[in-house]
């Protein structure tokens, strides 16, 4: 992980480039690099994860083409062999600009992983830029006032020079000149579900099982420890469950929680810690410690969204914890909930239509929101977070079974249908989970760190005669970030605003998942597990 910038175009400035780029130095401390390149500069902020040696330096040359990639490629070894690639180091991107030399903008529809890229050719001056599939890295856009391009992983380093920000979006490409042109899409968001079939329920969950199984697997090589958040909710429980079955009875796992005293996460992380033996480590932090750093995470994470704010706030403070223990790389359970529509208000989906559409819509929004949250509110503090859930292997899975089996009431556990039922008995085997876990009912990250962290939240607010989203937004003003990255509207327990219309009349437009009282239970009551299956 690392963060990338570029200014192209007429006299370019070097110490202004430089300058610019150390603003997102946090996001790569262990090495700094400016290359000129034909049209510009490049600078490159290294976080030593893959190939720690000199050999991992960026950025790669080949013949003309210089590239910088921001993210970790996990197909790197078969693209190298399939394209007769031999790499000096052992760098997993090491590979990019000879790749692109061969097949030019086929390049990211090649690629397993999450990435954002530049490559700049020498000869023709011509820059090539792309994102992942679904911006779980991001990467921003601007030209200033003589139409200089800038590129960088964060807008903090373009607000100061740019008279116009904006992001560049996931599933999108350009080559060319050195301008904001015309972007093209390599990752088309067209998943055809199957037709439900009940003689092929079990083949269903095989393809479940297995496929999580390998995007744990190949997220697991790194060159620094392996560390796992762990909430205690299902989808990081998965992940370091999976993990611990990958590596082995033998090998050394950390997980990693974070909440307020009494905290609902805290008694079913431990749970899962125990049960996979796992290293856990707990950390605590007030409302109060939490309130203190708002103005901070709204500086890094680049966002005036109250929800995103919400659930950053404990992330960054964990983040810093675990960087204190010497880990760069966690992987956690983000981007479940919106593939397998885990949210709270997705039991008021009115048809499977609508249902497989509101999942489409919140993954290919998920830039906007939980992806960025997780990027940069880690990275903050130098750690990178790795999510097997948005593995598109995986989501070619979660995305294309039968719509009717994702939906809560096709599962139910103990007389309540539950939502990721299917997900949940696909991975009821092997004793992965102790089942208080594997049915744990959905608590959203900023409710289940503890209750009183939204409260105490909303009551700061109301003392200090302002509301949540007034103040939020004038601290992210006062970093001149742009008015357009910000996606908002109409929420229900993290609805769209599409989500929000299923919702039975009086319900509170709000992101937490307590807002659905229909279907919240509070703290998850222990039982004995009973699951029925609705045909």
């Amino acid at each position: 992980m690392c963060g990338i910038f570029g200014c192209f175009g007429n006299n370019c400035d070097r110490m202004v480039a430089i300058e610019n780029a150390h603003k997102q130095i946090h996001r790569g401390p262990d090495d700094f690099c400016c290359l000129e390149v034909t049209c510009g500069f490049v600078c490159f902020t290294r976080l030593n994860i893959m190939d720690r040696t000199e050999h991992g330096r960026q950025p790669f040359v080949f013949n003309e083409f210089v590239g910088m990639t921001n993210g970790e490629i996990y197909n790197h070894k078969e693209l190298e062999q399939e394209y007769g690639i031999q790499t000096v180091g052992k760098s997993d991107c090491e590979h990019i600009p000879e790749l692109f030399s061969k097949i030019g903008t086929e390049l990211p529809s090649k690629l397993s992983g999450m990435f954002g890229i530049i490559i700049v050719n020498n000869n023709t001056g011509e820059v090539f830029i792309t994102r992942d599939h679904m911006g779980i890295i991001p990467l921003y856009w601007g030209v200033d006032e003589d139409d200089r391009l800038y590129v960088a992983s964060e807008q903090k380093c373009l607000v100061d020079v740019c008279c116009r920000v904006e992001i560049f979006p996931p599933r999108m490409y350009y080559y060319g000149p050195p301008k904001m042109g015309k972007l093209r899409q390599w990752y088309p968001m067209n998943w055809q579900p199957q037709p439900y079939i009940l003689e092929k329920e079990e083949e269903v969950y095989d393809r479940i099982y297995n496929g999580l199984y390998k995007a744990v697997e190949k997220m697991i090589p790194c060159d620094s420890p392996n560390g796992f958040l762990l909430s205690g909710g299902l989808d990081s429980s998965l992940v370091a469950a999976f993990a611990r079955k990958i590596l082995g009875p033998d090998h050394e796992i950390h997980t990693f929680t974070i909440g307020l005293e009494n905290a609902p996460d805290f008694k079913y992380a431990r749970e899962v810690a125990d049960h996979i033996g796992a290293i856990h480590h707990e950390f605590k932090y007030t409302v109060q410690e939490g309130i203190d750093v708002i103005p901070q995470v709204i500086k890094k994470i680049e966002t005036h969204d109250n929800t995103t704010i919400r659930a950053s706030t404990p992330q960054y403070i964990l983040a810093k914890r675990i960087q204190s223990w010497g880990f760069k790389m966690v992987m956690s359970g983000e981007g479940a909930d919106e593939a397998w529509g885990g949210y709270l208000y997705f039991h008021y989906a009115p048809n499977d239509e609508e249902f497989h559409e509101e999942m489409k819509e919140k993954l290919a929004d998920l830039h906007y929101y939980d992806c960025l949250r997780t990027n940069k509110s880690m990275l903050a503090s130098s750690v990178e977070t790795r999510v097997p859930f948005l593995d598109p292997d995986f989501l070619e899975i979660a995305m294309t079974i039968p719509v009717r089996m994702k939906h809560p009431k096709f599962i139910q556990y103990n007389g309540r249908p539950i939502e990721k039922g299917v997900l949940r008995k696909a991975c009821d085997r092997d004793d992965l989970l102790p089942s208080s876990v594997l049915w744990r009912q959905k608590e959203q990250f900023s409710d289940s760190v503890g209750y009183n962290w939204i409260d105490g939240l909303k009551e700061h607010y109301n003392c200090m005669g302002t509301s949540e989203t007034e103040f939020n937004k004038n601290i992210y003003n006062k970093y001149k970030y742009s008015s357009t990255t910000v996606k908002q509207g109409k929420t229900v327990a993290c609805s769209t605003p599409r989500g929000a219309t299923w919702m039975p009349e009086g319900t509170a437009h709000d992101a937490s998942g307590r807002s659905v009282a229909g279907v919240h239970m509070g703290q998850t009551k222990d039982a004995q597990q009973s699951v029925t299956t609705e045909i």
